[in-house]
């Protein structure tokens, strides 16, 4: 059980801190839906020698499309799918020139991440990236679900996605 609340604390930040925060804001402020961070960042910085490309919604999947447009700072294809870089990250990675990452062996700042590539049919990770404003491509076919569907839109993510799926742009 610990490992798990370690998860959730990492992902979600710690709930504590949350509280106190919530506590010290004015009661008028608007539901936290209302301030749901962008879908998909417009892209900061330079986007140098990096392309463009157009990732669409694979058979039976939901949402999308959606350009992702790697730059200097957001230059990771962060591929958390338990098994190394998954083949849709590296071919994303081939086609922009951005860095394949793989998330389950270590860590990046969500800053540095251009689109999370993930293999959830469940509800944590399909709703952990958009919820932090990161593009999210699921291998899998689902739709928005669980406690964090309020942050999963058609601007922020794709699922059932395969290697053909991916276009330039």
């Amino acid at each position: 059980m610990a490992l798990w609340d370690n998860v959730k604390k990492a992902l979600l930040g710690d709930p504590a801190k949350h509280a106190a925060q919530a506590e010290q804001k004015p009661a008028e402020r608007p539901a936290p839906e209302a301030s749901a961070p962008d879908p998909a960042p417009a892209p900061t910085g330079d986007v140098g020698d990096y392309k463009a490309v157009r990732i669409e919604r694979g058979k039976g999947g939901w949402g999308g499309p959606l350009v992702i447009q790697p730059t200097t700072q957001r230059n990771l294809i962060y591929s958390v799918t338990g098994g190394g870089i998954h083949p849709l990250a590296q071919r994303i990675a081939d086609m922009t020139g951005a860095t394949p990452f793989d998330g389950f062996k270590s860590k990046a700042d969500f800053e540095q991440i251009a689109v999370a590539v993930i293999d959830c049919g469940g509800t944590a990770r399909v709703g952990v990236y958009p919820m932090k404003g990161i593009p999210t491509v699921d291998i899998h076919n689902a739709s928005p679900s669980g406690p964090l569907m309020k942050f999963i839109n058609e601007t922020n993510f794709v699922s059932g996605v395969k290697e053909e799926n991916v276009h330039p742009a």
